[in-house]
């Protein structure tokens, strides 16, 4: 439900200002609405929109309620209230340079300063974060890492919607060629997610090299 070319042109606005590249933030808006900038939270809690942004973001950049935001088209809720957010956390905690820097600024922006390994724990069992998000520990070893975050990013990465959406923010700018890989970016060493770390999301990293869709 992205309005092209709108909404490739907020991304590329983001990115111009200082923010993350386009393919590190897709990921993340369809993870957490499917692109849907009508949809709330599905499991009840107050967040709203594409990027499932709380009242207070909402207020603070949008400057309207979240019933009004919600009828909002994606263009204008990535230029309002996506935008802000992530420039204002490139400023507290600086660059995001991969999908999953991304997610974890968008689910827990305050790690930022301490958990930066793939292997930094996140949230551990019992805690209300931990609960209300266990589906990140498919392995059900009770903790949420910023690994847990980059196979959930991974496989949003492999859906349609999100290879074509990149694609289609691309298409704007055919100068810049290949967009880089949007899970792990800039932030983490090629090779890492397969050695040791995440079987899982080391496989999909690798297979969409190979397939020569991303860059490094």
């Amino acid at each position: 439900m992205l309005d092209f070319p709108a909404s490739g042109a907020a991304l590329w606005a983001l990115f111009d200002a200082g923010g993350p590249r386009p393919e590190y933030v897709l990921p993340v808006l369809y993870s957490e609405s499917g692109f849907d900038p009508s949809v709330p939270n599905h499991a009840g809690y107050p967040y709203y929109g594409i990027n499932q942004a709380s009242t207070s973001l909402i207020t603070a950049y949008a400057g309207t309620d979240p019933t009004t935001y919600m009828t909002w088209a994606a263009s204008e809720q990535i230029s309002t209230v996506v935008s802000g957010m992530f420039k204002a956390i490139v400023t507290s905690y600086g660059p995001l340079r991969s999908g999953t820097r991304c997610y974890q600024a968008n689910f827990l922006p305050a790690t930022l300063a301490t958990a930066h390994g793939l292997g930094s724990v996140l949230a551990t069992s019992p805690s209300a974060i931990y609960t209300a998000n266990a589906g990140f520990d498919t392995a059900h070893k009770g903790t949420i890492t910023v690994q847990d975050l980059a196979n959930f990013v991974a496989r949003a990465a492999t859906t349609a919607a999100v290879q074509q959406a990149i694609a289609a923010t691309y298409a704007l700018r055919p100068a810049l060629g290949r967009p880089h890989d949007p899970v792990y970016g800039e932030d983490f060493p090629r090779g890492v997610p397969i050695v040791g770390l995440a079987i899982a999301g080391g496989l999909i990293y690798a297979a969409l090299h190979l397939k020569g869709i991303w860059r490094s």
